[in-house]
């Protein structure tokens, strides 16, 4: 909601220099409805246009960019998404770098059966895999970002496995155990 009792240019400028007012404020805009709404479609128009005029490879720079930032917003949250899960992140990234799983899977150095595993979350990543998929997206998405997609699922599974946590717990002798003094 905008603040109608924000002071207006001429006020700030009695008090301020021109630079001073620039550096330090942001102005609300005066158009109409129909002029914001011609504006919008001249954005668009134009952001299609430069779109158009893109590479491949600035498109898929830029999709990868994309791919890179929404993991990492993702990993700044402490919360578990499943469409963030390894597995889905590495079929998308499959489906970005515009291959076929067994394109990928020579990319990448691994048996595509090894790869299908992996996507269809059957099979567990290992470390040596995360370097892979960082140096293949020329390190646009780095193994930490693989690693951590990995682990949060993991740490998930760990939290919500109630039946494996009490037949484990069966196997321990000797708990400690602490007074409440």
């Amino acid at each position: 909601m905008i603040n109608k009792e924000e002071p207006t240019y001429d006020e700030l400028r009695r008090k301020y220099t021109k630079e001073e007012i620039a550096e330090s404020y942001v102005f609300r805009g005066s158009m109409s409805t129909a002029e914001k709404q011609e504006a919008d479609e001249e954005f668009k128009r134009l952001r299609l246009e430069q779109l158009k005029s893109m590479s491949d490879d600035q498109v898929l720079q830029s999709e990868l960019m994309r791919m890179k930032l929404l993991i990492k917003d993702y990993l700044d949250q402490s919360l578990f998404i499943e469409e963030f899960s390894f597995a889905n992140q590495l079929k998308r990234y499959v489906s970005v770098a515009e291959k076929s799983m067994i394109e990928f899977s020579e990319d990448i150095g691994i048996h595509k059966t090894k790869l299908s595993r992996l996507v269809n979350n059957r099979e567990k990543p290992n470390e040596e895999l995360m370097y892979r998929l960082e140096h293949h997206s020329g390190g646009m998405i780095p193994a930490t970002y693989w690693f951590r997609l990995f682990t949060r699922m993991q740490e998930n599974a760990i939290k919500n496995n109630q039946e494996k946590r009490i037949s484990e717990a069966k196997k321990v002798k000797n708990q400690l155990s602490f007074s409440s003094d």
